[in-house]
C-alpha cells in the first residue's frame, strides 16, 4: 500500500483535524494560510535544490533502529 500526503483541501475537511482546530481555536482561513505558506516554503526549498523541510528536520537528529 502506498501512502500520499493529503491535499490542503483534504486536510481542511478531515473531521479529526477540524476537531483539533476547534480545540485550538484555529479558523479554517488561518489553517489554510498556514498550510499554503508551508507549501510555498517547501516549493522554494525544492526549487533551490535544498532538502525539503521535512527531510531537513529528520536529517538533523539520528534515527532509532526499530528492528
Amino acid at each position: 500500500m502506498t501512502q500520499r500526503d493529503l491535499t490542503i483541501a483534504e486536510v481542511l475537511k478531515d473531521p479529526l483535524i477540524r476537531q483539533v482546530m476547534r480545540a485550538d481555536r484555529i479558523s479554517v482561513t488561518g489553517m489554510a494560510s498556514l498550510l499554503q505558506d508551508a507549501a510555498r516554503r517547501q516549493e522554494r526549498a525544492l526549487s533551490a535544490n535544498l532538502a525539503p523541510i521535512t527531510q531537513a528536520a529528520s536529517c538533523s537528529r539520528p534515527q532509532a533502529d526499530l528492528r
